[in-house]
């Protein structure tokens, strides 16, 4: 995943975009490290209560989908979301999906998309009428990067009781990383 037209450290070129790839490709690159981790046992594991590994890595490759097939028309449905089963419940098929969605983040070009307008749709309160508001192409990754964090965390906590060794940075947000090392 390097070939996005965002930013390059060495150039001139929109530094907030280049950071936003980096963030995208840092979600990606956790969940591929954990995919190569698990079996197709225990990517379908669930504890009572809890949901699957492979149910929040569909959340994650989902809403990532909504955002890429609304960079067209300019209106992302969250509500919308394919909610493949397969994906949830079949390694192959979630990793093929996150492949997919490596190459959808390389091939962004940030010095056309960011700062984008584009239009939001999701319930937001499950007795309320779905909400529509005004974002950017740019605000929605990084929206994304956050809530797939946020699954990140969750999947460490039910991948420590499978034994599976992650990362001690793995599902943390990027602003933790820095406070924890003193660079905040």
């Amino acid at each position: 995943m390097k070939n996005s037209t965002a930013i390059h450290p060495d150039g001139d070129t929109d530094v907030d975009g280049y950071q936003i790839i980096q963030g995208c490709r840092n979600c990606v690159e956790q969940c591929d490290q954990l995919m190569q981790l698990l079996t197709p046992e225990t990517f379908i594991q669930s504890s009572p209560g809890l949901s699957s590994i492979g149910a929040h890595m569909r959340h994650i490759l989902d809403r990532f989908q909504c955002l890429f097939t609304g960079l067209q028309s300019n209106f992302v449905d969250y509500d919308d979301r394919e909610r493949d089963p397969l994906i949830e419940n079949n390694l192959d098929v979630a990793s093929s999906a996150l492949a997919s969605l490596a190459r959808c983040i390389d091939d962004l070009d940030m010095n056309v998309i960011r700062g984008k307008p584009i239009t939001v749709r999701e319930t937001v309160h499950h007795e309320r009428p779905v909400i529509e508001s005004s974002s950017t192409v740019d605000r929605e990754l990084m929206g994304l990067i956050t809530h797939s964090i946020h699954h990140l965390a969750i999947v460490a906590l039910l991948a420590k009781p499978l034994g599976l060794e992650l990362g001690g940075d793995f599902g943390k947000a990027p602003s933790t990383i820095l406070y924890e090392r003193g660079s905040a």
